[in-house]
C-alpha cells in the first residue's frame, strides 16, 4: 500500500524544492494583484489550451476580483458584477471615464454578467437550478476573448499598481 503524502507544506516549514507553488498570501506585498495575476494566466492558459468552461469561470473570476480591488474596503461579499458595476458607476469610478478603451473593459464585464449573473457557470457541469453549465452560450471566439481578458487585466494592472504607488 502506498502512503499518501500531502503536497501541501505548512506556515512554518521551508521551501525545499525551488519551483514550489506559494499558496498562501500570508507573505505578500499585494495579495491582490498576485491574485488577481494568477486568475489572468489561468485564464489566459486555459483559453490558449482550448479549455473552455474553467477559461470562462476563471475570466469571470478575474472581472469579480479586479471590481472589488476596485471598491477596496467598500467591497460587499456577493458575485453579482451588475451591482459592483452600478456601485462604481454611481461613484464616478475612473472605470467609466470616457476616455480610452475603458468601456470595452466594462462591457466585457457586463457581457460575462449576462451570461453568467449569479457566478455559478462553468464553475460546475450545472448551474444552481440544475440546467447545464453555460447552456445558453454555444461558443466563443478564442481570439476574441483572450483580447477582451488581456484589456481587462492591464487596465486592473495599470490602475492597482497606480493605487499602490500613491500610498
Amino acid at each position: 500500500m502506498t502512503i499518501y503524502v500531502s503536497p501541501f507544506g505548512d506556515m512554518d516549514k521551508e521551501h525545499e524544492w525551488p519551483d514550489a507553488l506559494c499558496l498562501s498570501r500570508t507573505h505578500c506585498a499585494n495579495a491582490s494583484e498576485q491574485t488577481i495575476g494568477e486568475f489572468y494566466e489561468g485564464a489566459i492558459a486555459l483559453i490558449d489550451a482550448g479549455v473552455p468552461q474553467p477559461a470562462f469561470f476563471l475570466a469571470r473570476q478575474l472581472a469579480e476580483l479586479s471590481l472589488k480591488a476596485f471598491l477596496g474596503p467598500a467591497q460587499k461579499p456577493g458575485h453579482n458584477l451588475g451591482q459592483v458595476l452600478k456601485r462604481l458607476d454611481e461613484g464616478g469610478d475612473d472605470l467609466f471615464a470616457p476616455d480610452g478603451d475603458r468601456h470595452l473593459v466594462v462591457e466585457f464585464i457586463r457581457d460575462l454578467y449576462s451570461r453568467d449573473p449569479k457566478g455559478d457557470e462553468g464553475r460546475y457541469p450545472s448551474n444552481t437550478k440544475g440546467v447545464p453549465s453555460l447552456a445558453a452560450v454555444c461558443c466563443a471566439n478564442p481570439e476574441l476573448f483572450r483580447q477582451h481578458v488581456d484589456r481587462l487585466f492591464l487596465y486592473t494592472q495599470q490602475r492597482i499598481s497606480r493605487v499602490d504607488h500613491n500610498s
